[in-house]
């Protein structure tokens, strides 16, 4: 039993770290991979989108590059110190909203080959990143 002195104290430890492991991390908001207008989008305007999503994947695979790197780091440190392990991000919001951004990006490349459209955009290979917590989420 804890002394009547401590437990005020203790309660406060409590509160203290559910709050910093709740501002940790993020909910995740992946893009739908068919949306309602792309049946009636131009050749002209899946190549926009197209280019628009392979610039936006460039940006966000160096942030999870980012995010990884301070994980490791918070992981390891939190061996030697708990205190680094509530402020963990284990919520992975930005690699499924990466693998989501690939997955809108190969589905208007399969529409623009079916409509014969004149533009080279490759398709995307997975990333080395899981995409399970995507695949998850959209059944």
């Amino acid at each position: 039993m804890v002394h009547r002195k401590f437990q005020p104290f203790l309660v406060l430890i409590v509160v203290v770290l559910f709050f910093a492991q709740g501002c940790a991390g993020r909910a995740a908001h992946p893009i739908k991979v068919a949306q309602s207008g792309d049946v009636k989008k131009t050749c002209n305007e899946l190549r926009h989108e197209t280019k628009k999503h392979r610039r936006n994947i460039k940006k966000m695979i160096t942030a999870v590059k980012a995010a990884d790197k301070k994980r490791t780091l918070l992981m390891l440190s939190g061996g030697l110190l708990i205190v680094p392990w509530f402020f963990l991000d284990l919520s992975d919001a930005d690699k499924i909203e990466t693998n989501a951004q690939r997955a809108r990006h190969n589905y208007l490349v399969d529409v623009a080959k079916k409509r014969n459209c004149r533009f080279k955009a490759p398709h995307l290979k997975s990333f080395y990143f899981h995409d399970k917590g995507y695949k998850i989420r959209n059944r």
